[in-house]
């Protein structure tokens, strides 16, 4: 399953619309804004259909499911296709481990309700994590989905780099900022504990992670940032994401570079749980095709070693810095 995937939901009093671009979409907010309730129209809408009250309707093919406690969650990941899962925060098995290691494999978008958006072993977007806004149109509501974080430009000076990655990653940082200690957290996991230490010793600490693996962590990292006020996160895609980027190898992907401007047109949901997947896989072919060698992970080709490949790496750098998305004054809820 891949595109982008318009869903309506409309009743006496509401109406919803959904944009969904990536594999997992986790819905935050406070009680009160509409994430129960639009999960619950659908709902209603499944199992009754027109009699509901409920109109529902999408841009596609695709089908719409609702799991709840008492779903065969298991059969239903093994056989679902071209299918949005609808997951409140509410069915004891979403925290599970063994949940959302096979949801991370399956053919399917999920819509999840969740406060916390604690899935550790199910590796998100920073960017697939959503408020829900609504606006008063007379005796109704609309309610929409909106980023609930940003990306900023910023032009930071630190005294120490925190990469989340180990090996190209940290390699690429170490050669960008040769005069500045970088140190790596050896995992997303350990970026929040690694903070917690380094922070104290240090004027000011920018963190690079791979933004589209990051969505269980972000939130504490930002806490923990705010807190400490001398902590930047800059949180571009992926590593890869980063070098297809560079001049040499964006010029050949499509015309309108859509593997990277609609990258859920490209990445399909029962080949790769992540973004980040997808573009391993891209750079991989593309340098093979095109530059004579094979990316790998592990350790940097000499090819990227050079000036102009490094000034291009901390300029994309510089424009990923994240940030929760600053809100109008018309929003409400």
């Amino acid at each position: 399953m891949k595109g982008k995937h318009i869903i309506s939901i409309a009743s006496r009093k509401a109406i919803y619309h959904l944009e969904l671009e990536r594999k997992i979409s986790v819905l935050k907010g406070n009680s009160g804004t509409g994430k129960s309730s639009m999960i619950r129209l659908i709902a209603e809408y499944l199992e009754y259909g027109k009699q509901s009250g409920v109109k529902l309707s999408t841009d596609s093919m695709v089908s719409l499911s609702v799991l709840t406690n008492n779903s065969e969650w298991s059969e239903i990941l093994k056989s679902v296709h071209d299918t949005v899962l609808f997951i409140d925060e509410d069915v004891r098995y979403l925290y599970s481990e063994s949940f959302q290691r096979e949801l991370w494999s399956a053919d399917c978008y999920a819509v999840i309700v969740s406060r916390s958006g604690r899935f550790t072993a199910l590796p998100y977007s920073i960017f697939g994590i959503y408020e829900l806004v609504t606006e008063k149109k007379g005796m109704n509501t609309a309610t929409s989905m909106y980023r609930l974080y940003e990306e900023k430009r910023e032009r930071v000076y630190f005294d120490l780099l925190l990469t989340e990655d180990s090996n190209s990653g940290f390699e690429m940082a170490e050669l960008a900022f040769d005069k500045t200690e970088v140190a790596s957290a050896g995992g997303n996991t350990l970026i929040i504990a690694k903070l917690q230490v380094l922070g104290r010793v240090h004027d000011c600490v920018c963190v690079i992670v791979d933004g589209a693996a990051f969505g269980a962590f972000i939130e504490p990292a930002l806490k923990l940032a705010e807190t400490r006020g001398n902590t930047w996160i800059s949180a571009p895609e992926s590593f890869e994401y980063v070098l297809l980027n560079f001049n040499e190898i964006k010029r050949r992907l499509s015309s309108d570079q859509g593997e990277l401007t609609r990258t859920y047109d490209f990445c399909d949901s029962s080949e790769y749980g992540s973004w980040e997947q997808y573009y391993e896989d891209l750079l991989k072919q593309m340098t093979k095709e095109h530059f004579g060698f094979t990316y790998s992970k592990r350790k940097l080709n000499q090819w990227f070693l050079n000036s102009n490949c490094i000034d291009q790496y901390v300029d994309i750098l510089y424009k990923c810095f994240v940030a929760r998305r600053a809100h109008s004054d018309n929003e409400t809820g």
